[in-house]
């Protein structure tokens, strides 16, 4: 076996044993302090062991890595001086599911829930309409390669159909059939009229949840709700820093400069009046919400990424399937 991925595989371990146990230490701050180091700690040794990897693998590497030393620190902040799950519940949470609510999985194994079969029907149906996008992306990238970020807005969106809503729902319907009660992780979110609402309430409830949890409360009692906010965002910035630059060794600042711009506009929706009478119109909210996310999206998933890591795992899946 690969001496990288048997260190990796070790790194996983640690942070399954920490996990577990830190919970249980008494003191809170303490906890706290290890806990963010094993996140550092965790993103400088999987940035450096990977160094001479492919981007794609860099990128899995690092983000399967950083995931995991994430849920050591919603344990931390779930649990006060106990651990609420068992090693079993614990091992499930934390390398089955992308969410980040720990006492869900305190009834697993349990009896089915309902809502199963939508689910599976939500996530195949996402998945086909996300190969029929990936095969879009090609025709586009082919006949219309000038027009401005068209065919990566395409692939990424497919991509997206494949995994957040594809997967990812096929995941809740396999944790729901265990008798979990965990919810869909994105929930709707063309129906967003606000910023606030889109990454609070409908995109990716695993980072919401992790940064409120993680962040926004321990914050919020000290800072108040604003600064709160701000340092959540800046937050996902570095996560999706890691997540994104650093595979592909360029590109630096670009993520973490999308998220700043978003936490601010998310700020002015709570301050502007102009912005209110926005958010508040029926229409215009719409218009308000996408632009935001769709216009700077170049310097969240920036031109090396996409070539060397959307591009090949696009490839890669309409390969498996003959295309």
């Amino acid at each position: 076996m690969d001496l990288i991925l048997v260190l990796l595989i070790g790194w996983a371990l640690f942070l399954l044993v920490i996990g577990y146990l830190l919970p249980l230490v008494k003191n809170i701050h303490k906890a706290r302090i290890i806990g963010w180091l094993v996140v550092i700690s965790t993103a400088i040794f999987s940035v450096l062991l990977t160094a001479s990897q492919s981007p794609t693998y860099r990128m899995i590497a690092i983000a399967s890595l950083q995931l995991l030393s994430m849920k050591v620190i919603v344990m931390v902040e779930s649990y006060r001086s106990n651990n609420g799950l068992n090693v079993l519940q614990w091992l499930v949470f934390s390398l089955g599911w992308f969410g980040m609510r720990p006492q869900l999985f305190e009834a697993f194994p349990s009896k089915p829930l309902n809502g199963v079969m939508p689910f599976i029907w939500k996530g195949f149906s996402r998945i086909i309409i996300g190969i029929i996008l990936l095969m879009l992306s090609v025709y586009l990238q082919k006949q219309y390669s000038s027009v401005y970020f068209f065919n990566q807005l395409v692939m990424l969106v497919g991509l997206s159909f494949i995994l957040h809503f594809g997967i990812l729902n096929l995941s809740t319907a396999s944790w729901r059939f265990s008798g979990v009660d965990v919810k869909e992780l994105f929930r709707s979110p063309y129906k967003a009229t606000s910023l606030k609402e889109f990454w609070g309430k409908r995109w990716n409830m695993a980072f919401s949840e992790m940064t409120a949890i993680a962040v926004y409360k321990p914050l919020k009692f000290y800072y108040g709700i604003s600064a709160a906010m701000i340092a959540s965002f800046l937050v996902s910035g570095l996560l999706h820093e890691i997540a994104i630059s650093f595979p592909v060794k360029t590109g630096y600042g670009l993520p973490f400069l999308y998220f700043v711009l978003h936490g601010f506009a998310m700020y002015a929706e709570d301050k502007s009046a102009a912005v209110k009478r926005i958010t508040a119109h029926s229409v215009f909210s719409h218009v308000w919400v996408f632009a935001w996310l769709m216009l700077p999206m170049p310097l969240l998933f920036h031109h090396t990424f996409i070539v060397e890591v959307a591009q090949p795992l696009r490839d890669f899946i309409l390969s498996i399937i003959g295309l």
